[in-house]
């Protein structure tokens, strides 16, 4: 599926820039909800919109934000040799320090460095 964002109120023609937030609120409230059945949910965002608004129509004003898989989860003995080493390769993180900011942008907030 697609999760599509409404750019302009439709009351009065405004820009909604917060489209893209209120979307994936809405996502992520899917997501729990998924959770709740048993479902598992994966957003993509490594997809392309132009192409999408093409096959799914959809109307000027609305922008694609994300494809969703939504799924039973399946067996690792399903994927491919590439992906399931992608599957068991080792995942990294950035550290909280690299966009928690307290004060000022770039400086980390003291609750993720454990300074006072």
């Amino acid at each position: 599926m697609l999760s599509v964002a409404k750019l302009y109120f439709e009351r009065n023609g405004n820009e909604n820039r917060h489209a893209f937030h209120d979307v994936g609120a809405a996502v992520a409230e899917l997501g729990i909800q998924a959770t709740a059945l048993g479902l598992f949910i994966h957003q993509m965002a490594g997809f392309d919109v132009p192409k999408a608004k093409e096959v799914y129509g959809i109307s000027e004003g609305y922008e694609a934000v994300a494809a969703i898989a939504l799924g039973y989860i399946g067996t690792s003995e399903s994927l491919s040799e590439r992906l399931l080493q992608r599957e068991l390769a080792q995942r990294t993180r950035k550290p909280l320090e690299a966009f928690v900011f307290s004060g000022s942008w770039n400086q980390a907030s003291p609750l993720v460095t454990n300074q006072d």
